[in-house]
């Protein structure tokens, strides 16, 4: 063993079928054989350059090609086959897969097989005593790091599930038959009720090697549950914010920070905004805001392909509209892939690059080209932003060294301005109790903002 297995990023890859011999469009493999010559073979694309289907009768919009595609390896740098083929085998029954999500189960595959090669399990040998079985040590060794403090129970329970899919996998795809079963499955039962008001019950199968992540709410504590902790901004904080992005004037970041803070736009959807979607004259819009549909079929991404509308006061839409017709912006247009036409991000890099993927670019394989990634784009560029330039100086303004704030608290921020903008309206008389609830409710179905009416205070 020459080191510890691990997950790594191919910029692309594509799959191939053997070739009976050399002809057009093969691609010819030299390997080392262990007789110390060279073993040679051919190897072709699966899809028909000419007629676009694939040879091996799977659909057309089944995809063949990826970017950054996650493979998980040996210890000894061989590639672990069985992971690799689940993780093609899902990527291939996506029309439109995110390559970030793959990452994360080639991470916890990797963890998995780290654990069997340092405690010499044997993952394909289930006996009959049940708590030698890898699937119920396994368990037992992700609780005792979540009791060391050495992981989140989010990431053991992630992980643990990540092994008991890749079980699943083998004893329906693979035909794997173990000798005792890896697990005792039950069912249960889950209410739920959406915003509309609907509700029912799911019901789900559960396993005795799933781990819960029993984490307990605080009562008092002011912070928002919304896919992760945030915590809204104080209005204090919100003044010192504003303060910090006019002084260090960029222009980008002000305006990436303004749109989140008064629409609650998560940072995919502010960073895949495109400039077409901009064009609009501000002397058109009639009202005091701007509405922008984002979710799919727009070009703007949303978390879990959601359909919504953002709300955006039209005094910020003017600015951006602004923006978008700038020297600044045209320039960085220009040096974008492609050059300055309407479908690009209206927030680019110096470079013009885009600072985040949009979901078509990561999912839709074959059409990176000879432009590949080495990596993918998820608003780091903002994120370093506010390490390095905004948190110091809030730190220094606020008097406080350890002060913190993430991008998505932005989200939090707007969804408390909301509510106390309707608090006031109520007491001035200008709105009932009944009709602030009524365009609070509106707000977040339009906006998806499941996180205000936590907020409402009557």
């Amino acid at each position: 063993m020459t080191g510890a297995a691990k997950k790594t990023t191919l910029a692309q890859f594509s799959l191939t079928e053997v070739a009976e011999g050399p002809g057009e469009n093969t691609t010819q493999v030299d390997l080392p054989s262990e007789s110390g010559g060279t073993f040679t073979y051919y190897t072709a694309p699966v899809v028909d350059l000419t007629t676009g289907k694939r040879h091996d009768g799977k659909p057309k919009w089944a995809p063949d090609t990826f970017p950054l595609y996650p493979v998980v390896l040996n210890a000894d740098g061989s590639p672990w086959a069985e992971a690799n083929l689940w993780i093609t085998d899902m990527l291939e029954g996506k029309v439109d897969p995110n390559m970030l999500t793959y990452a994360t189960i080639a991470d916890d595959l990797a963890a998995f097989r780290r654990y069997l090669d340092d405690e010499q399990v044997d993952w394909l040998n289930f006996s009959s005593h049940k708590l030698r079985r890898p699937t119920y040590r396994y368990n037992a060794f992700l609780k005792l790091a979540v009791e060391a403090a050495e992981i989140s129970p989010s990431v053991a329970k992630r992980r643990m599930g990540t092994i008991v899919r890749f079980y699943r996998w083998l004893l329906i795809e693979a035909l794997f038959k173990p000798g005792h079963a890896p697990w005792v499955e039950s069912d249960r039962f889950i209410e739920w009720k959406d915003e509309r008001g609907f509700s029912g019950v799911l019901a789900v199968t559960t396993t005795d090697v799933s781990l819960k992540d029993k984490s307990a709410i605080y009562a008092w504590d002011e912070d928002i549950q919304d896919g992760g902790r945030l915590r809204p901004l104080p209005h204090a904080e919100q003044e010192v914010l504003l303060q910090v992005l006019a002084d260090v004037g960029n222009t980008e970041m002000t305006l990436i920070h303004l749109v989140s803070l008064f629409s609650g736009a998560r940072i995919q959807t502010v960073l895949t905004i495109k400039a077409r979607h901009v064009s609009l004259n501000p002397k058109e819009i009639a009202g005091d805001d701007f509405r922008l549909k984002a979710g799919p079929g727009t070009g703007i991404d949303t978390k879990n392909g959601t359909r919504g509308i953002l709300h955006m006061p039209k005094w910020l839409y003017e600015r951006i509209y602004i923006y978008a017709n700038s020297r600044r912006a045209k320039s960085r247009r220009d040096r974008a892939l492609g050059g300055d036409h309407p479908d690009q991000p209206l927030f680019l890099s110096n470079r013009g690059a885009p600072l985040y993927e949009a979901r078509p670019k990561r999912g839709q394989a074959g059409r990176l080209g000879p432009h590949v990634l080495r990596h993918a784009k998820t608003g780091q560029a903002v994120r370093q932003f506010i390490k390095e330039r905004l948190l110091p100086e809030m730190r220094l303004r606020l008097a406080n060294p350890r002060y913190l704030f993430s991008f998505h608290d932005l989200r939090a921020t707007f969804g408390l301005n909301t509510v106390d903008t309707m608090h006031d309206r109520i007491e001035a008389k200008s709105l009932t109790y009944t009709q602030a609830l009524d365009q609070l409710r509106h707000l977040m179905w339009h906006s998806r903002l499941d996180t205000t009416e936590k907020y409402y205070r009557q």
